[in-house]
């Protein structure tokens, strides 16, 4: 009798483990799926007009203009038929350097993200995009936008090319030094000269980076310059011919000098010109020099430079290692609506070609 008593207790204990268990589940199970409801309905809940303004932010990211997005409907006649079938419909040119790959990731994450299917078609001849959408949850399968996206040959983003120059990278660690020029950016550097950043130049000239001189002129007083008006002329020349012995590969020579030097600065530029050099204008370069947020203000004033219409821009800027990995990351905020980052001889090349002055008198700095 006892042990029927026992095994009935058991016997309860285990059926209401059971229908705890049970209950427990469906309570979360419906919870779940409640709020997996409330996200499909927030997907759903996107009006057209929303989704016009997203896909243009999207295309407005990869300096596709306005101009060139075209949506039928201005037409009396298209403009009902496109209410009566709510079709949102664009149709977008897009220049040649843009890869219609990168543009459909972003596009199709934006509609996965937000309860959209999409039908891509890619002509193979011209590499044409046509993309219909539609509502995940819509079980008509009606079409809810049309985008297609043309190449033409007309058309061009029309921002900068930047050339940027690091300055004082011997001031970093050698390790940090080989981090920086191991990187896959396009860059060019300053080669130091001093005689005890051997490793430095021997690590620059084995990146194969294009790399520039820089040399201080100054007045008689000044010893800590490397040109000066009372050294005798046969030193300055002999002085001249070395560097060109020992630096072939050197990019060109930036000069930097006093003021009320300009004279005889212009006989030094000279001097190095009559030794294949190619003397740079310091008034190519925009120095950037602040203590914070250095990689903001150049990316700043890049985007401002590119809306003054200048084509081609050079920096000199001085990066620490956690500096140059900021620069790293954010680099695709400027790629990606066209900007190109390009070393010196590409832009020196470039600025021929766009007949772009590349000679005058003093460096512009930035300073704050």
């Amino acid at each position: 009798m006892e042990n029927k008593e026992k095994y009935k207790i058991i016997l309860i204990i285990g059926l209401s483990i059971i229908i705890l268990i049970l209950t427990l589940f469906y309570i979360f199970s419906d919870k779940k799926d409640i709020i997996q409801e409330k996200e499909v309905s927030e997907k759903i809940s996107i009006t057209p007009d929303r989704f016009r303004k997203d896909i243009d932010s999207i295309l407005y990211s990869f300096g596709i203009k306005k101009e060139w997005i075209n949506s039928p409907g201005e037409n009396k006649k298209e403009k009902n038929k496109q209410k009566e079938e709510h079709i949102i419909s664009e149709s977008v040119q897009i220049p040649g350097d843009i890869l219609t790959i990168n543009l459909n990731y972003e596009i199709s994450g934006y509609l996965e993200k937000n309860g959209f299917n999409s039908v891509v078609k890619e002509d193979p001849k011209t590499k044409d995009i046509s993309m219909e959408i539609y509502q995940a949850k819509d079980s008509l399968k009606k079409k809810f936008a049309q985008l297609n996206f043309i190449y033409s040959d007309k058309i061009n983003r029309n921002v900068s090319e930047v050339c940027i120059v690091l300055d004082s990278i011997e001031y970093t660690d050698l390790g940090t030094a080989e981090k920086i020029l191991n990187s896959s950016e396009r860059f060019s550097v300053f080669l130091p000269l001093e005689n005890d950043k051997a490793d430095f130049q021997s690590m620059i000239l084995d990146e194969k980076k294009n790399y520039l001189l820089k040399f201080y002129i100054g007045n008689d007083e000044d010893i800590t310059t490397d040109f000066r008006p009372d050294m005798k002329e046969s030193i300055i020349r002999q002085r001249i011919r070395t560097i060109a012995l020992n630096f072939p590969g050197v990019s060109g020579i930036v000069l930097y000098s006093s003021k009320g030097m300009k004279e005889f600065e212009n006989r030094i530029r000279e001097e190095f010109i009559k030794n294949n050099f190619r003397v740079f204008s310091d008034t190519l370069f925009k120095e950037v020099r602040t203590s914070d947020g250095k990689v903001e203000r150049l990316f700043s004033d890049i985007r401002k430079g590119s809306e003054r219409g200048i084509k081609i821009q050079f920096y000199i800027i001085r990066l620490s290692e956690d500096e140059f990995e900021e620069y790293e990351k954010r680099t695709d905020e400027l790629k990606k609506p066209g900007f190109r980052f390009i070393g010196i001889n590409e832009a020196i090349e470039r600025s021929k070609r766009e007949n772009t002055a590349v000679t005058g008198d003093t460096l512009k700095t930035d300073k704050k």
